[in-house]
């Protein structure tokens, strides 16, 4: 993909993802609470974010994760026929065939904003294609990311939020992801992952930027 286009296409995510977000909250103010307490927003009185990348943190789970009789909020979007130009079809076609995981950085192409992921909770450890500006310039080898992968026309792209660990975090990530499991006696679901990965994220994550 032509860096021109990738930014084209970013900046009609970001705007459908602003419709997404709107959409759920018009819908049920009450999720948003919800997803705030979730997440560990919430003082009891009010939403508190203690930076920017913490509402991007909430925008992203009420689109993606937050389900509202069993479905989250950008199938039910999706569902209202919304009126979308070419690019936000687009990113709403990567939206609807998304797919989350904690990925491992294998390659970095700088130049060409590349990075390879490696599927650390698939067992044939498949690998994928990322671009992102930020990303290629600031991860290094070996990082682990957990990101919710878009595929648009010949590559991926993120949703907007990544959360990033140093190499070192790699086995205790999975430690935690197989303990949570046991516990349930099953499988994660995506908003279960999202909210552990999350809490560890505020524990340990690196702070780094997409792009």
């Amino acid at each position: 993909m032509k860096l021109q286009d990738y930014r084209a296409i970013r900046e009609a995510g970001k705007e459908i993802g602003s419709k997404i977000f709107n959409f759920a909250v018009d819908s049920n103010k009450q999720e948003l609470i919800t997803a705030a307490k979730l997440l560990g927003f919430w003082d009891g009185k009010r939403i508190i974010f203690d930076s920017e990348n913490d509402s991007e943190t909430m925008m992203d789970f009420m689109v993606f994760e937050k389900s509202t009789s069993n479905l989250p909020a950008f199938k039910h979007f999706y569902m209202s026929n919304p009126e979308l130009n070419a690019l936000q079809q687009e990113n709403m076609n990567g939206i609807l065939n998304n797919y989350s995981s904690l990925f491992e950085v294998k390659s970095i192409d700088s130049i060409g904003n590349i990075l390879v992921l490696e599927d650390l909770l698939d067992p044939s450890k498949k690998e994928y294609l990322l671009m992102d500006i930020g990303l290629s310039k600031t991860a290094r080898l070996g990082f682990i990311h957990y990101n919710r992968l878009m595929p648009i026309r010949d590559i991926n792209i993120i949703s907007g939020v990544s959360f990033i660990f140093d190499e070192i975090y790699k086995d205790k990530l999975l430690s935690a992801i197989s303990l949570a499991a046991f516990k349930k006696r099953r499988k994660l679901t995506s908003a279960e992952m999202y909210v552990l990965i999350h809490e560890k994220n505020r524990q340990f994550g690196v702070k780094t930027r997409t792009e």
